[in-house]
């Protein structure tokens, strides 16, 4: 009885221990650099991963093979792409692949099937996330007849998270790398 009792005593605390949060606080250096890229309005997240809204067409595509090694209907490898946001100054630019359904109006053109913007956004405004590590960053903008609602949470630790909504396609979410942009 009393080895079944050190037992259970011992799956608790590899339980406890594994299941402890793993997350590490920013440091001030990068609170710092996060905080100097946002006032100087210079930073771009290069998308690694991209997260369309589930549907059955997606799914059929998934399940013939079609998708990148490694990806799933619900996450898509694009590290490869090319994909990126941009913020220099006061405009915003953007070239991100994408993967749902157009729901309504637009021009078919096989040359620009991602998301694509560049301009001056309205409604630019940034504010601290709700957790308190980082910024979210949120605007809109209009290219020809669409029109995004973009949502980018801004993380110290280098990473970024990018919600477009459109006027005209199913919403997508992208993960990435956060740097300070360096014009090639």
């Amino acid at each position: 009885m009393k080895a079944i009792i050190k037992i259970g005593a011992y799956f608790l605390l590899l339980i406890s221990v594994a299941c402890a949060s793993s997350k590490s606080k920013a440091t001030p250096e990068e609170i710092a650099a996060l905080e100097n890229m946002i006032s100087n309005k210079h930073f771009e997240i290069q998308a690694k991963w991209a997260q369309p809204m589930a549907s059955q067409s997606l799914n059929s595509i998934a399940n013939a093979g079609l998708l990148p090694p490694g990806s799933n209907a619900s996450r898509i490898d694009i590290s490869g792409t090319g994909g990126y946001f941009r913020m220099v100054g006061d405009s915003v630019m953007a070239d991100l692949p994408f993967f749902g359904e157009r729901r309504m109006g637009g021009s078919y053109n096989q040359n620009k099937t991602g998301i694509i913007f560049k301009g001056i956004p309205k409604e630019l405004s940034f504010s601290p996330n709700k957790k308190g590590d980082g910024q979210t960053m949120r605007f809109s903008i209009s290219e020809k007849s669409e029109g995004y609602q973009v949502i980018a949470q801004l993380y110290p630790n280098g990473t970024a998270r990018l919600t477009v909504s459109s006027t005209q396609r199913t919403i997508m979410w992208y993960q990435g790398i956060l740097s300070e942009y360096k014009k090639e």
